[in-house]
């Protein structure tokens, strides 16, 4: 326990044994748990099993490998979730989960195990649950048969020990109430019987233990070892889960000040986090979106956040100049005095007055956002590690975390050939994860047609919903535009007040054209070199 004391830092988490424990309301007390705990935890972890069928099949196949299974289960599930765990059984534990005991303590001195934790498993039912499957079936792998084998006669001897006295102890009393003196006699010959072999069996529990304690440190390396690897692995899965909870669940602006992020009012519940990530995890494509995702938003959130392009409106620090209407009242006091007068003047010259540093925020939420994106065949090429089909998805939803941060309106429009369009709209930036997955699966696999999409952005700006729209066309090169739509669609620019950026991604056809009908163009060859962009596009939506 020193030495585990020593690599813990933090000193809510340090494993400590109470050997007077308070028995605690709705806790477990047959002398299973390690982890201190309550009712709630014990509520927490049901719900848990309930809602994520892995745990449950998890708890019910580790229950047939070892009985001291389910409990570690919930051990290392409150190992994850509890914002300050520590060993402190709520009652002595039995000698077979003495064992869990000393897993969760050599569990608790991994550097993986604190990753683990500050990926987000406190507080969070289903992390926590997936952390949990890794760990334990790591730790359960790396006993060996024959430590098994004593664990599991271990708990077959402590309840017949058990039985046994507690029969003894029924004789006893019946013999105190039997009037036959043969027959009392024979019960308390009964009992005397029982209660001998259950000294038998203590002995023989006492030699498992020993035999257990001898093999205790190879077996906790052996334990450590295989836990490490095996949270290895659940991280990534956590991970994978995590990202794509945030990118369809509306995660992603946690702490900006909005009430829809990770923990916020409408924060998904652990069902519909499982129902995010297991439709995720059947498409590479959604978790290659979801995975970019969180690059893209944070940038997008960070633009939003900072962008300086407005007038100077706040006060950030005193400085010298020589700008009137910036001076510090001291500094205009000179001028009242005429002996000091000339002071003021000769630092006017030199620029040393001292006068307030400003800076400015430009007002966000202008107003709508149009994401017109190319779903013909030729998105699916790769440009750099991703695919422009994956690129403009994660940009649209990077654009739905401003949307929603700021209670912006946004539409995302589909094109391809001339009969492939579809419009998704999401008022206020609002969506449900189902509304959310499915316009980031659409793909159309067609041509390259334009004017379909520039009418329907034009229906919607013309509406008072969408007046000064920002317009992002996304593509990866541009057929033609008859004069007509041009001319059209310039002049509805001009009455609605609406700014349209485009982004050419591999290729330079139509580059002139998109040039024409966008206040500004970038080109994307390589999307590893997508950062400059990015921030263009983000600070100025």
């Amino acid at each position: 326990m020193d030495a585990i004391s020593e690599q813990i830092q933090e000193p809510e988490l340090v494993a400590e044994i109470i050997e007077e424990p308070e028995i605690v309301v709705g806790a477990i007390t047959d002398g299973s748990q390690a982890i201190a705990h309550d009712g709630f935890d014990v509520e927490t972890f049901e719900q848990a099993a309930d809602n994520y069928a892995r745990l449950a099949r998890t708890m019910e196949e580790t229950a047939g490998a070892i009985y001291t299974g389910p409990a570690l289960l919930r051990d290392l599930f409150w190992s994850f979730h509890k914002r300050a765990p520590r060993i402190a059984p709520v009652a002595p534990l039995s000698p077979a989960h003495e064992i869990n005991c000393e897993i969760v303590e050599q569990i608790f001195s991994t550097t993986e195990w604190r990753e683990m934790r500050e990926s987000g498993t406190v507080g969070d039912p289903l992390s926590s649950a997936m952390a949990t499957i890794g760990c334990a079936a790591s730790a359960i792998t790396a006993i060996d048969k024959e430590t098994i084998r004593y664990l599991n006669q271990l708990h077959e001897l402590s309840g017949e020990v058990e039985r046994l006295f507690a029969h003894a102890e029924a004789l006893d009393e019946l013999a105190a109430l039997t009037p036959d003196e043969e027959r009392s006699n024979q019960l308390k010959k009964e009992a005397a019987q029982a209660r001998a072999d259950a000294a038998k069996n203590e002995k023989r529990a006492e030699r498992l233990n020993r035999k257990l304690e001898e093999s205790s440190e190879e077996r906790g390396q052996r334990v450590r070892r295989a836990v490490r690897r095996g949270l290895a692995e659940a991280m990534a899965e956590v991970e994978q889960a995590n990202d794509a909870i945030k990118a369809f669940g509306g995660g992603y602006d946690a702490g900006f000040g909005t009430e829809n992020g990770a923990g916020g009012r409408n924060s998904p519940s652990t069902k519909e986090k499982l129902v995010i990530a297991q439709q995720v995890g059947k498409s590479p494509k959604l978790q290659q979106i979801a995975a970019v995702c969180g690059r893209f938003t944070r940038i997008a959130l960070q633009q939003q956040k900072t962008r300086v392009k407005h007038p100077p409106d706040e006060i950030t620090s005193i400085t010298t100049g020589y700008e009137i209407e910036r001076l510090l009242p001291s500094e205009v006091a000179l001028l009242a005095d005429p002996d000091l007068e000339d002071l003021f003047y000769l630092r006017f010259a030199e620029r040393g007055l001292m006068q307030y540093d400003m800076i400015g925020h430009e007002p966000q939420g202008q107003g709508p956002i149009i994401i017109a994106i190319d779903e013909s065949g030729s998105m699916t090429t790769d440009y750099g590690g991703m695919t422009g089909e994956v690129w403009s998805k994660a940009v649209a939803l990077a654009l739905l975390s401003i949307a929603r941060l700021q209670k912006r309106d946004l539409a995302v429009i589909h094109f391809s050939g001339p009969d492939d369009l579809r419009l998704d709209l999401f008022p206020k930036g609002e969506a449900t994860p189902a509304e959310v997955i499915a316009c980031a699966s659409l793909f159309f696999n067609g041509g390259t047609v334009f004017e379909p999409w520039m009418e329907k952005a034009l229906e919607l700006v013309n509406g008072s919903q969408f007046g000064k729209a920002d317009v992002i066309c996304i593509s990866d090169g541009i057929s033609d535009v008859s004069p007509e739509a041009q001319a059209e669609w310039a002049k509805r620019r001009a009455e609605r007040g609406m700014r349209a950026y485009g982004v050419l991604i591999g290729a330079n056809q139509g580059e002139a054209l998109l040039d024409e009908i966008s206040d500004a163009v970038f080109h994307l060859d390589d999307l590893r070199g997508d950062l400059p962009t990015l921030e263009v596009i983000f600070s100025t939506v």
